[in-house]
């Protein structure tokens, strides 16, 4: 069955919480310049193979 409800109904995959309870106490600076942020978008230029654009995160939800 496909629920098409908002995506923050239900709770987390095991994995993700298992990596944010890894990093739970790691400090980091924020606005989307921390360290995983920027290995984030690291990675999204690489899968598009375009190193050349700025990759910026924006937070949603109400």
């Amino acid at each position: 069955m496909y629920s098409f409800m908002n995506d923050y109904s239900e709770g987390a995959h095991p994995r993700i919480l298992e990596l944010l309870m890894k990093y739970n106490l790691e400090q980091n600076i924020g606005y989307g310049e921390d360290i995983h942020s920027n290995k984030a978008k690291a990675y999204i230029k690489n899968l598009l193979g375009k190193d050349n654009m700025d990759i910026h995160f924006i937070p949603g939800g109400n």
